[in-house]
């Protein structure tokens, strides 16, 4: 409750601060700006910048976008002079009642607060904008009861309260071209789709996991100091880079997010490409086509190299993967209603210093299955992560045992009981936890809440 109470009370201080600075009322408020491509996937994200469009169209608790609706006008306010607020809770509720090395039943949290402030609003600077936000997560992890590697709890981890988000984004030539700097989560722009938040189990949830076991790389909360560059040489084709601060430590968000130092242990680089139909194109179901990777400049321990050894042999410099996504739309109702499965590959070629060197899976999402519950989701996946055989090597004898592969089966119906309330019951089937065989075949049962505040 005292982590909670500090977290409102920060973001009341910089709603005030921002009312403050921005009280000049004379131009009307253009529309609200567009969602940058990949920023879908993080929690404190969640429909950020579309709550303020429809709170005048909705009227009572379960009509209205946001749970505490429009503050008596104030939050409408705050919009049209360029302050954007918002904050959401997420809860994952999960046990394990077959499998794993104890069974428990689990609780972990997340509250994330957000501020967008429109400078487009606030000063006629067109196209730019600053972000801030924050997270306070609490709770325990079921994965370390279980024992596996792909978290099972979306919100499991980093259990503190952090700054997140410190990031100025500017689009340019008519929005074809999109710079953001600042501090940033990597896995925001890269490494994602719209489809992967939809899942509690970490293995997509937003980015493919093995990519964040191989190197440092961000992903809500987690923040770097960075830059991205995209651009749109035609509408819906999209090259995107960005350069990112590579230390361990600030990447994991040391100090609760305020460790803004810089230190010489390598810098991690990100590229993409891809293609997203629809988009642009009204009449083509949509959907993404991307490939991309990533390296890191820094230095990487082997796994044949003796334990606490310091050799530059016992080390190799620069490590990297590439990978290939798709998510595409196959059956339209209406809307966004209809059938959209997705595919993912994730490569590390270097087996001896990559802990997880190949991740695959796929899954299939369908909104507005049922009659009258256009808004609702039905989800499953399946993820197969296989660990380096020369890990498998380093590790015989351990009583732990020797690390083969982790798969994980997610089924999932996410039911919005409001526009600011959805309630998602959560089943899911992990073979071979932590990849050893020495743990027995884990089910979890349990359930996400999520609260747009």
């Amino acid at each position: 409750m005292l982590v909670r109470t500090h977290v409102f009370g920060a973001m009341a201080t910089l709603l005030l601060a921002a009312a403050v600075a921005c009280a000049d009322d004379t131009a009307p408020p253009p529309a609200p700006p567009e969602v940058s491509p990949g920023q879908e996937g993080s929690p404190g994200l969640y429909q950020f910048e579309h709550v303020l469009d429809a709170i005048q169209a909705q009227s009572g608790l379960f009509g209205q976008p946001a749970m505490t609706g429009d503050w008596g006008g104030w939050r409408t306010w705050l919009n049209d002079r360029g302050v954007i607020p918002n904050a959401t809770y997420f809860a994952d509720i999960l046990g394990n009642p077959i499998g794993g090395k104890v069974g428990k039943v689990r609780y972990v949290q997340d509250i994330g607060v957000d501020l967008l402030l429109d400078f487009d609003r606030m000063f006629g600077l067109t196209g730019s904008r600053f972000r801030v936000s924050m997270s306070s997560r609490a709770g325990e992890n079921l994965s370390a009861d279980i024992g596996n590697v792909f978290t099972v709890a979306e919100v499991c981890c980093s259990l503190t309260t952090r700054l997140v988000t410190l990031a100025w984004e500017q689009t340019i030539v008519e929005q074809r071209l999109d710079l953001r700097i600042g501090r940033l989560s990597t896995g925001d722009d890269f490494l994602t789709s719209p489809l992967y938040v939809l899942f509690v189990n970490s293995n997509w949830d937003a980015n493919p996991f093995s990519a964040l076991l191989n190197v440092p790389y961000s992903a809500y909360p987690g923040a770097a100091w960075g830059a991205r560059l995209r651009g749109h040489p035609a509408r819906p084709i999209f090259v995107a880079v960005g350069v990112y601060d590579g230390d361990p430590t600030v990447t994991r968000n040391a100090a609760h997010g305020t460790d803004f130092s810089f230190r010489d242990d390598g810098v991690l680089v990100t590229f993409e490409a891809g293609y997203s139909p629809g988009r642009h194109m009204k009449e083509v179901l949509p959907g993404h086509y991307k490939v991309g990777g990533y390296y890191h400049t820094g230095r990487f321990p082997r796994f044949d190299a003796p334990a606490g050894s310091q050799l530059p042999s016992a080390f190799e410099y620069g490590n990297g993967g590439y990978y290939f996504l798709v998510d595409q739309m196959v059956y339209r109702e209406d809307g966004d209603q209809g059938l959209w499965p997705f595919a993912g590959v994730v490569l590390a070629p270097n087996q001896e210093i990559n802990v997880m060197p190949v991740f695959a899976g796929g899954g299939i999402t369908y909104q507005g299955l049922f009659p009258r519950r256009d808004e609702d989701v039905a989800v499953v996946s399946l993820a197969y992560g296989g660990f380096s055989s020369d890990l498998r090597r380093s590790e015989a004898g351990s009583p732990q045992g020797q690390q083969d592969f982790e798969m994980v089966i997610e089924w999932a119906y996410i039911v919005h009981v409001a526009p600011w309330l959805h309630i998602q019951p959560d089943f899911q089937y992990i073979v071979k936890p932590g990849g050893t065989g020495n743990i027995p075949d884990a089910l979890v049962v349990g359930a996400q809440i999520g609260i747009n505040l």
